[in-house]
């Protein structure tokens, strides 16, 4: 594993603990307060920055591998992440959470495609596709939690 995997991956998991402790410390606030909206804005706009920074980085993979078969799909899937990401700033929190967990598991759905026979297997490093279909798992699961009243 190169150091920046290796860094990556504690990036990932740092930032995971970090928005699990969030969104159970607004789970205990009560679902009228104006604490737990401040929150779940505080919530789906982190998880907007998070998705657009996900489709992000597939366009950089994308733009390296572009003799990729697949390299068109793929930058076009990415800028439908960046796109997402940006459309969840302007709806309200709990709607903009509800597109985030979805937009979240589409992503991982798509890291989960890229297997011989499905999308291309040369775009990605292997390991970079599990450990993003399991981050995008945990922060669809998050936003799902933090709407919930």
């Amino acid at each position: 594993m190169t150091d920046a995997a290796r860094t990556l991956l504690v990036a990932c998991v740092l930032s995971a603990i970090a928005a699990i402790t969030f969104v159970m410390r607004l789970r205990r606030h009560d679902p009228n307060a104006p604490a737990r909206l401040i929150g779940e804005l505080q919530a789906a706009n982190a998880a907007a920055l998070l998705l657009a920074a996900t489709g992000a980085s597939a366009m950089g993979f994308a733009i390296i591998n572009g003799a990729a078969a697949t390299a068109a799909l793929e930058m076009a899937l990415a800028l439908g992440f960046v796109g997402l990401g940006g459309a969840m700033f302007f709806r309200e929190p709990r709607t903009a959470l509800w597109i985030g967990a979805i937009g979240f598991l589409a992503h991982a759905l798509i890291d989960l495609a890229h297997r011989p026979g499905g999308l291309s297997v040369e775009i990605f490093p292997r390991w970079y596709l599990i450990g993003c279909a399991l981050y995008d798992g945990c922060l669809a699961g998050l936003c799902f939690v933090a709407r919930q009243r």
